[in-house]
Parts: C-alpha cells; sequence; structure tokens
C-alpha cells in the first residue's frame, strides 16, 4: 500500500472534471513496483516494505500508461512514447502519428512497442528500436503472443483469439446480467483474463466488476476457470488497473482515500477466499460522484 503524501509517497491531485493520482502500475519484481502518477507527472518506484518510496522521477506531461521491459520504462504520452531507464533518463522518444487518437494504454512484445487502441486492435509502431508504420492488428496483443479481441451484445460477450502462429478460436460466454463492457487483462499459454463489467442499473450507471479467468490450450478456448469480484472502490482515473504476467499472476491496483493498494490475486470459485481487507470492501466510492466543477478552486 503506497499513502497519498505529496512529500514522501504519492501526489493526488483534483482539478475540474478529474480526480488525478495513478494512472497505472507495473510489477517490477517480486519486491517492487512502479507506479505512474498522472498528478504528478512521474514514475515512482516502491517495495513491499510500508512508506518506502526507492526513487522517483519526472516523465511526460499528462502521462497515460507505461509498460516495464528490458530494464527501460515505456511512458504513453500525447503522439509520442518517452522510453527512460532505470535512472530516469529519457535515452529516445517514439513518435506515432496524431491520426492515432484517444489511445490510453501501450504495451511491449518481442522486443517491439504497441498501442493497445479503444476500438480493441492494437498497432505496432516500433520493432527493434525502428520506429515503423503503424501495423495494426485486430485484438490486443498479450505476454504470452496472442491477440484477444471481445464484443459484446446483452447478456453476452464474445471471445476472439488469434495466437501467435495465426490459428483463430472464438467463443461466446453468458452472463447473469447484462454486460457493460469486457477488456482484455492478457493471456498466458493456458489462460484468457479478462476484465467484465454487469450491469446493476443502467439509470443511474452502476456497474459489478468481475476478473474471469478462462482456459486455453492449443485446441481452443475452454470454459470459465475463475470469477473474482473487484472492490468498488475507485478514488480516481486509472486508465491500468488490472495486469497479468506471462507466468499467470494477477494483480489488481485499487485507489481508495487512504493510498493505493496492490493486491495479488489467486484464482477461485469462491469470492470470499480472496483477502481483499474488509474495510475496503466496504467502501463504494467512485470518482466522477466527487469531482471539482470549473467555478471551484
Amino acid at each position: 500500500m503506497a499513502k497519498w503524501d505529496e512529500q514522501s509517497g504519492l501526489h493526488y491531485k483534483q482539478v475540474p472534471g478529474f480526480n488525478l493520482g495513478v494512472t497505472s502500475f507495473a510489477v517490477i519484481d517480486k519486491n517492487k513496483i512502479a507506479f505512474l502518477s498522472d498528478a504528478s507527472n512521474e514514475i515512482v518506484i516502491k517495495s513491499q516494505s510500508p512508506d518506502s518510496i526507492l526513487s522517483r522521477f519526472p516523465v511526460l506531461t499528462a502521462p497515460r500508461d507505461f509498460t516495464y521491459d528490458n530494464g527501460n520504462f515505456y511512458v504513453l504520452g500525447e503522439s509520442q512514447v518517452g522510453v527512460y531507464d532505470v535512472t530516469g533518463k529519457m535515452v529516445r522518444s517514439i513518435s506515432y502519428p496524431a491520426s492515432i487518437v484517444g489511445v490510453e494504454r501501450i504495451t511491449r512484445y518481442n522486443n517491439a512497442t504497441y498501442l493497445l487502441l479503444p476500438s480493441g486492435y492494437s498497432a505496432e509502431i516500433e520493432s527493434a528500436g525502428n520506429v515503423i508504420q503503424p501495423l495494426g492488428h485486430i485484438g490486443w496483443i498479450t505476454s504470452s503472443g496472442n491477440y484477444v479481441y471481445t464484443k459484446i451484445s446483452g447478456n453476452t460477450y464474445s471471445v476472439k483469439v488469434v495466437t501467435a502462429d495465426g490459428k483463430v478460436f472464438e467463443k461466446s460466454f453468458t452472463a447473469d446480467k447484462k454486460v457493460g463492457g469486457v477488456y482484455v487483462v492478457g493471456s498466458t499459454t493456458d489462460r484468457i483474463v479478462l476484465d467484465v463489467q454487469t450491469f446493476i442499473t443502467e439509470s443511474p450507471i452502476q456497474v459489478e466488476r468481475h476478473v474471469v479467468s478462462i482456459g486455453f490450450s492449443t485446441s481452443g478456448i475452454g470454459e470459465i476457470a475463475s470469477t473474482i469480484k473487484v472492490p468498488d472502490c475507485y478514488y480516481v482515473l486509472s486508465n491500468k488497473e488490472l495486469s497479468v504476467s506471462a507466468d499467470g499472476s494477477v494483480t489488481n491496483m485499487v485507489s481508495s482515500p487512504q493510498g493505493v493498494y496492490v493486491f495479488s490475486l489467486k484464482e477461485t470459485t469462491n469470492e470470499k477466499t480472496q483477502n481483499y481487507p474488509d474495510a475496503l470492501l466496504a467502501v463504494r466510492y467512485h470518482f466522477n460522484d466527487h469531482l471539482l466543477t470549473v467555478d471551484q478552486k
């Protein structure tokens, strides 16, 4: 857990229309986590010990997302990606066309940089150190090299996987409520992990969010193996709150009035086995309900 503390922790800032704090995170190793702050435009690296900020350094203004790969941080900004080494030195910049708008996610795979587009497609913009003409792929590329694409219709959502060797698999699933959105978290050699959001009410809009893990193999998409309910607590606007590594470890960043938590999740068919604190599960907070208006300072 990292507290909101402008002097020694993570910054929190309210501006009209937004509550800013941490927009993304990355697990560097088993003892270190990096946070991308859009409130202070910096990367903050923390260990698991309480109040233990190891380092921090400035990055692009209004950063949206970042990823860590081969000792470098790739920070997504408007029309460019800034590449920083572990000391915070900007070692290069990767530009992408202004025609690619609304991008909030970035990833790396096989020494290449990809923008994860709101349309559900991936745009490869750099490979082996060379900026390239954006190359589009259906689905979001994951750490396993698979592209995963989703679409929704009523209570049903479908999952399409295009594997690294070109095989295509597709399967539909039915939720117990109307589906508001399905977002790709990642995939491994034997799992597809999704962020599935279903409506509790549509007016006003209120959704319930689950991390859904689906079996996967060389023969196709399997059944749902695990469903984990995520706390309904969103203190700041974040673009990446869930992550899955190549070994299948799933992590969840939760922003609360006290600070930011990162939890490691285990597959389960019993939601009560997850170790979210009771106090956090009891909080229902969404930044959209606590915004400054334009006439407030």
